[in-house]
C-alpha cells in the first residue's frame, strides 16, 4: 500500500473524561502546542491529495473551539469524528455536522449500564449522555457507530452491549480490543483464550444478526472469517465463547441483510497498524496508529506521505515478511499480521508476533 487508506487524526488531546484505558491520557485543557488553524488546514490539503478515509478523533474533537473551522475546510472528503460522551455534543452540533456531510458520528459505549461504562470513563452520567448523544444524532440523519472496547472485566456483558446497538439501530458496531498503552494497563487485557472465544462471537453476531460489526487492535477476525466460512476452523472453542453464545438464542441467519447508511465501509484486507493506516496526533507528530507509540516524524518538518513512504517503521510494517514468531510463519499474515502495537506493548517489538493469539497453523497454544 503505497499511500495510506485510513488516517486517525487526533485534533487535540484535550476531554472532561478521565477513562481508565486512554490511550492519549487526555487531559481538561489542550496542548500549548497543538496544530493551530492553518496549520490543519495544511493537513488537510495534503490529505486531499491521498483521498483517505479521514478519522477526527482526540481526546474530544469537540474540546476546540475551531472544530468546526476545520470540518468545513474538509467539505468534500470522507470524514468520519468519534467524540466523548459528554454535554458537548450537542443536537444543534450533530445537526451542523450533518449539513457539512459528515459520514459518520461514533460514540463509546463499554457497557450495557451506567455501572459498568461510567466506571470504566471516570465520569458519572456518561453512560446516560453517550445514549442522548445517539438519539440525537439519528433524529438529525447522522450514521451512528458504536464503539466498545473489550476487557477482563467486561467481556460477558457484550451480549447486552450487541442488544442495546440493535436496539437503537447503530450502523456499525466496532469491538476494539485493548492495548496496554497510555492509561491503559496490562492486566486489562482478557486472555488470548478470550481473544479467540470473543472474536468466534462476533463471528456468529455477524451473522445471525442484522448488526454490521468489526473488530480493531484484533486483526485476528479476519483469519477467523476465512477459516469458518471455509470450514477448515479447527481450534476448539472455550468456555467463554459458549456462554456469549447464550446472548444470540433467539437470533437464527437474520444478518448480513441491513446496508450500513452514510460511510460506506469496504473492508480491505491486510490495514493495521502503519500498512494502510497512520495516525497524527494533536502537535503533528505521525505514528503507525495511536496505540503504537514510535514518532516516525512530524507533518511540520515532512510532508505526511514522505514519513509514510521512507520512515524505516512505516517501510517495516508494511512489508509482511518481516514478522517475527509464528506471525511471520502464520499463512495469514497478509490478511492478518496481528496488533504490532500490542507485540510492542507487550515485548517491546513491534515485528513480534500478536502476543493475544491462540492460532499455530492449525493448533491452539495453550
Amino acid at each position: 500500500m503505497d499511500k495510506p487508506l485510513i488516517v486517525f487524526w487526533e485534533v487535540t488531546r484535550a476531554c472532561l473524561l478521565a477513562c481508565k484505558h486512554c490511550r492519549a491520557k487526555a487531559q481538561k485543557k489542550p496542548h500549548p502546542d497543538e496544530l493551530k488553524l492553518e496549520e490543519c488546514y495544511d493537513l488537510i490539503d495534503q490529505l486531499r491529495r491521498l483521498n483517505p478515509l479521514l478519522i477526527v478523533t482526540g481526546g474530544d474533537p469537540l474540546m476546540r473551539s475551531d472544530l468546526f473551522d476545520i470540518l468545513e475546510y474538509a467539505d468534500g472528503m470522507r470524514v468520519a469524528i468519534a467524540f466523548s460522551g459528554t454535554k458537548l455534543a450537542t443536537k444543534d452540533k450533530l445537526k451542523r455536522m450533518h449539513d457539512l456531510g459528515i459520514s459518520r458520528i461514533a460514540v463509546s459505549i463499554d457497557g450495557s449500564n451506567p455501572e459498568i461504562h461510567d466506571h470504566f470513563r471516570g465520569k458519572t452520567g456518561t453512560f446516560e449522555m453517550s445514549m442522548k448523544i445517539i438519539e440525537f444524532a439519528r433524529e438529525v440523519g447522522l450514521s451512528t457507530q458504536i464503539n466498545t472496547t473489550v476487557t477482563r472485566f467486561n467481556i460477558f456483558d457484550l451480549p447486552n452491549v450487541m442488544r442495546l446497538c440493535l436496539d437503537v439501530g447503530v450502523d456499525m458496531w466496532d469491538v476494539f480490543f485493548v492495548v496496554p498503552t497510555g492509561r491503559a494497563k496490562p492486566e486489562l487485557m482478557p486472555s488470548a483464550r478470550d481473544f479467540e472465544d470473543v472474536l468466534c462471537w462476533l463471528y456468529d453476531v455477524g451473522r445471525r444478526t442484522s448488526l454490521n460489526v468489526k473488530s480493531s487492535a484484533a486483526c485476528h477476525l479476519r483469519r477467523i472469517e476465512i477459516m469458518r466460512d471455509s470450514g477448515t476452523y479447527n481450534i476448539p472453542n472455550g468456555r467463554t465463547y459458549y456462554e456469549l453464545l447464550k446472548g444470540l438464542e433467539g437470533f437464527e441467519g437474520e444478518g448480513m441483510v441491513v446496508a450500513s447508511r452514510g460511510l460506506k465501509l469496504k473492508r480491505i484486507p491486510g490495514i493495521t497498524d502503519g500498512r494502510g493506516m497512520l495516525f497524527v496526533s494533536h502537535v503533528g507528530d505521525v505514528y503507525p496508529s495511536g496505540f503504537l507509540p514510535l514518532k516516525a516524524g512530524n507533518i511540520r518538518e515532512r510532508s505526511l506521505i514522505e514519513i509514510y513512504n521512507e520512515s524505516k517503521i512505516f517501510i517495516d510494517l508494511r512489508d509482511p515478511e518481516r514478522l517475527k514468531g509464528k506471525c511471520g510463519r502464520c499463512q495469514f499474515k497478509e490478511i492478518c499480521g496481528g496488533s504490532r502495537a500490542r507485540a510492542y506493548a507487550v515485548f517491546g517489538d513491534y515485528l513480534m508476533q500478536e502476543p493475544k493469539c491462540i492460532y499455530t497453523g492449525g493448533r491452539s497454544n495453550r
